[in-house]
């Protein structure tokens, strides 16, 4: 994807800042003199190599980059110069496999300007926090309690907050990211920053005693094997994930109208499910009961499927089978409650009516009301053998009409805001 021009200017801009400040850095660290033993310094070095070559995946597509608990322990036991300039001299030695196509990414194959960009955001990120403690009177080195929490906490939640809102503002200028969603983001990663702090402390700390580094070092085995533990696990959740697509392509294959037609509701789905402000784990099971919603057409005859017409009443009867065949089929797979229930429900209507019937005509729950306004809509606005598909505007008012009978009223609203919203931003 070629960057915008405005991301071009910010992305030099940083780049030009970060120079500046790991020129800054390495001034300080030559006019100070003041360096710990090599032995220490070894350690810090494979320390932040390590941390930034072994990322912690928090899902099979999402890794989180933990070499801000290095930068924090040097930060705390030396200085914010010496951990911009340990962080700069571990780039010689580093890899990242986060490209998603299973190469090893390194300085030496790495574009020079990605580089330069990435060093910049990180020597950035120590440097503002540092500012900040500064300002306080807070001097690095001081290890004693309870006065250490408070720089700890400055540098470990500052230089993420920076990290993050460099990165999140190049992809929002590059059009790849709404505001809301890189703050929705940063607030959910700031957790896993809080919980790792304490981390940091106790390798400052391990630093400040006789042979310490040896420790930090040693300390390093449990956690790359707890890392590796993980690994598996996510391993096992992407094979499933694997599986799962295995299926939806197997559906895709048998009715060409689903083709693409999950994939849409799915998009929509998880719009609607964000302009709701819901959590990013409810966003992902939205996501995933939305691309398996229709999984149980495989068990559909192929007449019914492709049939040019409308259905005769025993056809649809067999048609309104496929929710229940779907959980049938992914009752194996060990998959939330709710992404379950959603499945079953989504041909259920917001008054309690709808398939597969239930007794006391209950709501459906909260996904499947979301699923179901998705579903309908791009029904509605999608060719098939009998017809063509409406125009925007008619489904809009189709789903407007039937608000608080067959669909629940505010998530309409919602999506229609955004369907209308999204049509006026178009040229």
């Amino acid at each position: 994807m070629q960057m915008k021009k405005r991301a071009v200017a910010y992305v030099t801009l940083i780049s030009i800042l970060g120079l500046i400040g790991i020129a800054f850095c390495a001034r300080q660290i030559w006019l100070e003199g003041r360096l710990a033993h090599p032995s220490v310094l070894i350690s810090m070095l494979i320390l932040c190599t390590l941390c930034r070559s072994l990322p912690i995946y928090m899902r099979v597509d999402q890794a989180i980059d933990v070499s801000i608990l290095s930068i924090v322990a040097i930060c705390l036991y030396m200085s914010p110069s010496a951990a911009v300039v340990m962080y700069v001299v571990s780039s010689f030695f580093s890899m990242d496999r986060s490209g998603g196509d299973g190469k090893v990414y390194t300085i030496y194959n790495t574009p020079l300007y990605k580089t330069i960009f990435n060093l910049a955001n990180v020597t950035l990120s120590v440097l503002v926090p540092a500012a900040l403690c500064r300002a306080l009177g807070i001097a690095a080195g001081d290890m004693s309690f309870p006065q250490v929490i408070l720089p700890t906490m400055i540098y470990a939640v500052g230089a993420f907050c920076v990290n993050a809102l460099i990165m999140m503002l190049l992809f929002y200028l590059n059009g790849q990211i709404s505001m809301r969603e890189a703050f929705s983001q940063i607030i959910g990663l700031t957790p896993n920053v809080l919980a790792a702090m304490p981390i940091s402390l106790l390798l400052a700390m391990l630093y400040g005693i006789p042979s310490g580094e040896w420790i930090v070092l040693l300390m390093l085995l449990p956690l790359m094997l707890a890392r590796y533990a993980w690994k598996l696990y996510l391993d096992s959740k992407g094979q499933q994930m694997r599986m799962i697509q295995v299926l939806v392509s197997t559906m895709e294959a048998k009715d060409p109208y689903t083709q693409g037609h999950s994939k849409r509701v799915c998009e929509y789905a998880v719009q609607i499910a964000r302009a709701k402000h819901l959590r990013e784990s409810q966003v992902e099971q939205i996501r995933e009961g939305a691309v398996l919603h229709d999984l149980g057409k495989i068990g559909v005859d192929d007449r019914i499927l492709r049939k040019p017409a409308a259905l005769t009443p025993e056809e649809r009867v067999e048609m309104e089978r496929h929710p229940e065949i779907g959980v049938a089929i992914i009752k194996d797979l060990r998959l939330k409650p709710d992404v379950v229930e959603m499945i079953h429900d989504h041909h259920r209507r917001y008054d309690g009516g709808g398939y597969p019937e239930r007794e006391g005509a209950e709501k459906p729950g909260l996904y499947a009301r979301i699923l179901g306004v998705a579903d309908a809509y791009d029904a509605m606005t999608s060719d098939r053998p009998y017809r063509k598909g409406m125009p925007q505007e008619v489904a809009i008012r189709i789903l407007r009409e039937n608000a608080g009978t067959q669909f629940d009223p505010e998530i309409v609203d919602v999506f229609t805001g955004l369907l209308e919203e999204n049509a006026k931003a178009e040229p």
